[in-house]
């Protein structure tokens, strides 16, 4: 597994070891989760050391004798930045993890890998099926789109792969910077949401929970190709900065911004019927509860320093 550091990713590692599953890691570190690196202390997890470029013996005696790989930690997508940077610096984000599904797939293998759905960029129409046209417009999307064209390899040596196309994830555990997070500190430190001005786009925010049983049940099943993973319900920022204030009771009503000019947005409301076919996956968490829930781990997380944090 890679990227078990990440936010995705350790919810997940959680799981595998709960499950009882034998997991190896690999990569440079743990990365910034401590559950991981608690785990890996304990000698709970293997982490198989090697540098950014996944190059080493070790890693490739490792990947020949694991059964499945599972490839998280491919950048924390968002919409937040455009195509800022060069071709080749894209690259270097994305051959590392072709390398190591090139070594890995061969004929019994399995690959998971946890997409996004800024594959798709803005949609002019809801809800996106696999099916529909991939148009990235931000660093992330493009680095996902071409990891899922080297998952195409897994094909080509007998090996099978799942492609699960995340909508945008949430819950206890994710990052300060982002969305949610910021709109939850900020209103349980006493002050106004601020959101910014594009109030109509939709979201599809899914549990990173949900988001943990799709990849187990595609991991069990080994179904082969592309499923978006979603609840297939939109939210506006607008609405998510109300329902924030309703579940922390926040005085102050939510407020409305301008964007920055590079910011890149736009409504992505995913079609989960094909997952639901094939993985048999259907979102558990409604927002409002998967909100409650990320209100108290940040509450009890950051306690008295919510307004430094905010």
């Amino acid at each position: 597994m890679t990227g078990a550091g990440g936010f995705l990713g350790a919810h997940l590692l959680a799981r595998f070891v709960g499950a009882g599953m034998s997991v190896t890691l690999v990569g440079p570190n743990t990365g910034e989760s401590r559950y991981t690196a608690s785990m890996v202390a304990a000698g709970d997890v293997r982490l198989v050391r090697c540098d950014a470029t996944y190059d080493d013996p070790d890693l490739t005696r490792t990947l020949e004798a694991a059964d499945a790989l599972v490839l998280c930690g491919l950048g924390e997508f968002g919409w937040s930045s455009g195509l800022t940077r060069g071709i080749a610096e894209v690259d270097g984000g994305v051959m590392p993890i072709a390398r190591v599904i090139g070594t890995f797939a061969r004929r019994g293998k399995h690959v998971v890998l946890a997409s996004s759905d800024t594959v798709y960029g803005a949609r002019p129409r809801a809800p996106v099926r696999e099916s529909d046209p991939t148009w990235p417009q931000t660093e992330a999307g493009l680095i996902a789109l071409a990891c899922e064209q080297a998952v195409r390899v897994c094909a080509e040596r007998e090996a099978t792969a799942t492609v699960l196309r995340y909508s945008t994830m949430y819950g206890p555990g994710e990052g300060a910077t982002r969305e949610v997070p910021s709109l939850i500190r900020a209103a349980l430190a006493g002050h106004a949401p601020i959101f910014d001005d594009d109030a109509l786009d939709e979201r599809d925010y899914l549990h990173v929970a949900d988001a943990v049983d799709a990849a187990i049940s595609a991991l069990r099943r080994r179904a082969d190709g592309t499923y978006n993973v979603g609840t297939g319900i939109g939210t506006t920022l607008a609405e998510l900065a109300s329902l924030v204030v309703w579940l922390t009771g926040c005085s102050e009503a939510p407020i409305r911004r301008a964007s920055p000019e590079h910011a890149v947005r736009g409504s992505v409301v995913l079609d989960t019927s094909r997952a639901r076919q094939a993985l048999g996956f259907e979102a558990r968490h409604a927002l409002a509860d998967g909100l409650k829930e990320e209100v108290g781990w940040i509450r009890a997380t950051f306690g008295s320093d919510l307004k430094t944090a905010a």
